[in-house]
């Protein structure tokens, strides 16, 4: 029997609210405090208001609330009338806020978190801004979501396209510290963080990194402007108003850069980006996705570009935890790492700000799905547990080795967390990649 849209939605929005309690105490080094102490401190400090807004936080605090108050909205909403909104912000709104207090009168007892009015403010309009997002697109998405569960033939290659440029565009645009200050966008400008030349800098390693992984990045966008929208009778788009529909999206994208302050604009991710637009659309040129019969969703095996695949994708991840590679041997820094690690999950998230470390979980996920949906093709169609089980200890094992090699890099720093997030996101990869596969003969 199927699950309700409004069953899911609760179970998300009440998911997402430990959460926020669970980040607020990060890293749970907590110390009694006699309660009524506690409360006049907290109430103390629920009536101040600093002269001062820290953009940074209050930015993230709304942020990490817009998902919680969309989903509040569908747990009341979901393919009911849109009448009752009001009511849904009627219930919505309390419970955020519940939730929001609760978690700022916890970190009374932990060291070292600052109990804030300010947060509870951004939390609310987080709030506010999720339940707004629904009454916009909730019920459409609600219902493109079902309908991706049964779709088969190209439509579904489509689906998951569009949900890979949604994500991007999302990476690209975390975590939406937008700037309008002309003094800041001119000292970007002078500092390089600005660049209306490609390939200005010096040729480095680094330099050349970011052009693969802006390049391969920009492949799956090559192929979504192929595939989706207004297609011709063979199922896809003409090859030239593909890649002018993807190069215009990578434009827009660097243009929209320019007022991210965590983020670069640069040409050359421009000129990257579009070599790999051109490669996805001459890839999905030569690609024809067959529906699979009603009788058999048996995909005709390409094993051999599986693997191949997800050798490069591990490649791809080493060289992404192990920029610049230089790599040594440092007993005394390796003893101090050793000292460092933290086995509570996102501990070591939180050592710089809460923007960045909101950037940081969206990169570590994103570069994890990969590599469960190519393995996923790779497979036999028919998965026993024992073997998606013995594919998640492999996964575990290769983000292992690459946060093992982070203990001879004196830039980087390992973290238990990105091998259970590595292993999780692995874990989703695998079943998208098995959701896409089902629906194709070849």
């Amino acid at each position: 029997m199927a699950v309700s849209p409004r069953r899911i939605y609760a179970v998300l929005a009440l998911a997402l609210m430990a959460f926020t309690v669970y980040v607020s105490l990060l890293p749970f080094r907590l110390q009694p405090v006699p309660l009524d102490f506690a409360w006049t401190h907290f109430a103390g400090a629920m009536t101040f208001w600093p002269r001062r807004v820290p953009r940074a936080n209050f930015l993230a605090n709304l942020l990490l609330f817009v998902p919680i108050g969309f989903s509040l909205a569908g747990a009341w909403l979901a393919d009911r009338p849109r009448r009752r909104f009001v009511t849904a912000v009627l219930i919505a709104l309390p419970l955020s806020l519940l939730a929001s207090v609760g978690a700022e009168f916890a970190q009374e007892f932990a060291p070292r978190r600052v109990v804030s009015l300010l947060d509870v403010v951004a939390q609310t309009l987080g709030c506010a801004v999720g339940l707004g997002l629904w009454a916009v697109c909730g019920q459409a998405l609600t219902a493109w979501m079902r309908e991706s569960r049964t779709r088969v033939h190209h439509d579904r290659l489509s689906r998951v396209l569009l949900a890979y440029a949604a994500v991007w565009m999302l990476a690209n645009l975390a975590p939406f510290d937008i700037t309008l200050d002309v003094d800041r966008l001119g000292r970007r400008l002078r500092d390089g963080s600005i660049s209306l030349v490609p390939f200005a800098g010096p040729w480095t390693p680094r330099l050349w990194w970011d052009v693969v992984v802006t390049a391969v990045s920009s492949v799956p966008l090559g192929l979504a402007a192929l595939f989706t929208g207004r297609i011709t009778a063979d199922g896809r788009r003409g090859a030239l108003a593909s890649i002018g529909l993807g190069v215009a999206g990578l434009a827009a994208m660097e243009l929209a850069q320019v007022f991210i302050r965590s983020h670069a604009a640069d040409a050359t991710d421009l000129v990257s980006g579009a070599v790999g637009i051109v490669c996805g659309v001459w890839l999905g040129g030569r690609v024809r996705p067959v529906a699979a019969r009603p009788a058999s969703g048996r995909l005709r095996e390409g094993a051999a570009w599986a693997w191949a695949g997800l050798a490069l994708w591990c490649l791809m991840l080493a060289g992404y935890h192990w920029q610049p590679f230089d790599f040594g041997v440092d007993e005394s820094l390796m003893r101090q790492k050793v000292a460092r690690i933290s086995f509570v999950p996102l501990s070591g998230y939180r050592s710089g700000s809460d923007l960045g470390a909101l950037n940081t979980l969206i990169a570590k996920v994103g570069m994890s799905i990969p590599l469960g949906a190519i393995a996923a093709f790779g497979l036999p169609r028919l998965l026993p547990p024992m073997l998606a089980t013995a594919c998640l200890l492999a996964a575990g094992a290769v983000f292992g080795v690459i946060e093992l090699g982070q203990f001879f890099l004196p830039s980087r720093v390992p973290d238990p967390t990105d091998v259970w997030l590595g292993v999780a996101a692995s874990a989703g990869g695998l079943w998208l990649g098995r959701w896409l596969r089902s629906g194709y003969r070849h």
